[in-house]
């Protein structure tokens, strides 16, 4: 039985192969911010501006750790997730963590037309979300590179996971 963490930056797609691995496996999937949306009947972007980050991180680290009684699961975490609470610590402690790592460049390219869906890009003018993309990933990498894999994202194929899952289990 294993639980699988997938950490990284907004948009390296941690939904998207999460989703594909998990079903390749026959593992149950979750995305984390799903699952608190689904919790507290709210979306990320109405809880962060009604309640703010702070209790955003609370709820989030509260739902993260309410996974210690499952088993068989590959989890796509907020970008964020890794990097509050001691959350990292928990997924390394609990399961097998991958760093999903791509650039500023490559991140900037995938969440261009999606920043308003974005709490931490929502207000970054199209000129500046580069550069608030850089800031943020160098803030967060310290955490993401705590994980105990990091597979780079331009590189991914359906079977990326595998030599992984060999070599931990």
């Amino acid at each position: 039985m294993m639980k699988i963490f997938l950490v990284g930056f907004m948009g390296v797609g941690k939904s998207y192969w999460g989703k594909l691995w998990a079903q390749q496996l026959g593992m149950d999937f979750y995305d984390l911010d799903e699952t608190i949306e689904q919790q507290e009947q709210k979306s990320i972007s109405d809880i962060f501006e009604k309640n703010g980050e702070d209790e955003f991180r609370q709820i989030e680290t509260e739902v993260l750790t309410s996974f210690d009684s499952k088993d068989n699961f590959i989890m796509a975490c907020g970008g964020g997730t890794a990097c509050f609470n001691r959350n990292m610590d928990w997924m390394n402690k609990h399961g097998l963590t991958i760093y999903l790592s791509a650039n500023a460049k490559e991140i900037y390219k995938r969440v261009y037309n999606e920043k308003q869906k974005r709490p931490l890009l929502k207000n970054a003018s199209n000129n500046e979300l580069l550069e608030v993309i850089k800031i943020k990933l160098q803030e967060r990498e310290h955490y993401y590179i705590q994980a105990k894999n990091t597979l780079a994202v331009n590189l991914l194929k359906v079977d990326s996971l595998q030599p992984i899952l060999v070599q931990q289990y």
